[in-house]
């Protein structure tokens, strides 16, 4: 199995019930009992912390399910590499393709590591997936 670069909102699918939840734990769960590591920017966590605090502010989650996602999120491991090193290609990324500079920052680790990246984000393998088809969505993983 290689490894992977996976996506925050991939991570976030990971300790909430979301219809490709069971897909992306699959990624992970697969990805890590052959051994292979899963890679992710050190924001990741912090932007899947952000989407379990979202659900639980619009009330989709209890304060409660908000807690135990947030520990159960803690539980996984990942390599985490860093976004200050790959800014400046990040930042290059987003402007030439019109992204966000996190989604910019999770194309250039893929680059970097040179290994395929994971994500739930259509519009982001819309504007990049022609120079990177080693960027796959989630269900066609």
């Amino acid at each position: 199995m290689n490894n992977w670069v996976v996506d925050s909102n991939v991570i976030a699918k990971w300790v909430l019930a979301e219809p490709d939840s069971a897909q992306a734990n699959r990624v992970f769960e697969e990805t890590t009992a052959n051994f292979a590591k899963v890679f992710a920017l050190d924001l990741a966590f912090v932007e899947a912390t952000h989407v379990i605090w979202t659900h639980s502010h619009r009330g989709l989650i209890s304060r409660a399910e908000a807690e135990d996602s947030f520990l159960l999120l803690k539980q996984y491991s990942v390599d985490f590499e860093s976004s200050s090193r790959l800014l400046d290609a990040g930042f290059d990324i987003a402007l030439a393709y019109g992204i966000a500079v996190y989604d910019g920052l999770f194309v250039a680790l893929v680059r970097d590591l040179k290994i395929g990246g994971v994500t739930a984000d259509v519009p982001l393998v819309r504007a990049v997936g022609k120079d990177f088809p080693e960027i796959v969505l989630l269900k066609d993983w």
